[in-house]
């Protein structure tokens, strides 16, 4: 269920390297100090590993990774956003995205948004830009596939 107030969601702008996300609120569940995951071997680059959170073990992932963005890790000022799954009955239950900072909260309404573009790419809804920002919305479902493969394949 997304928050709606005032026909409007309610949800996180987050910085990344070089890009920014858009996503709900109700997709995260807790922004958490960043870890260096430990390493996964023969995974994808975009998988950086696992991090103890609450009772398991959860992937990590660079979302500019997953984009084709080969970017150096830099951990100042990294987060992990633990999201939550989208997928009902995934082995993968949470995951993580390395961010580049602190999400701001941001209310979006059918009139916030300057120009939506329809995206191609596997991964990716949409490109909103609110003035000379612009934020990619992630196609969630698409990853959470990613990452079961990853691991049905590991296992």
């Amino acid at each position: 269920m997304i928050e709606i107030a005032d026909d409007k969601v309610r949800g996180l702008w987050i910085p990344l390297r070089g890009i920014n996300l858009l996503l709900p609120n109700r997709a995260v569940a807790e922004i958490s100090s960043y870890r260096v995951p430990s390493q996964l071997p023969g995974v994808p680059e975009w998988l950086l590993g696992l991090v103890k959170w609450r009772d398991g073990d959860i992937p990590v992932i660079s979302f500019e990774g997953v984009c084709g963005v080969p970017l150096k890790s830099n951990p100042v000022f990294s987060k992990l956003l633990i999201m939550n799954s989208v997928r009902a009955g995934s082995p993968v239950r949470n995951y993580a995205i390395v961010t580049a900072g602190l999400p701001g909260l941001v209310q979006i309404g059918s009139e916030t948004a300057d120009q939506v573009e329809i995206s191609g790419s596997d991964g990716l809804k949409c490109i909103v830009r609110i003035g000379e920002e612009e934020a990619i919305i992630p196609d969630l479902d698409y990853l959470q596939r990613m990452l079961e493969r990853e691991f049905s394949h590991a296992a």
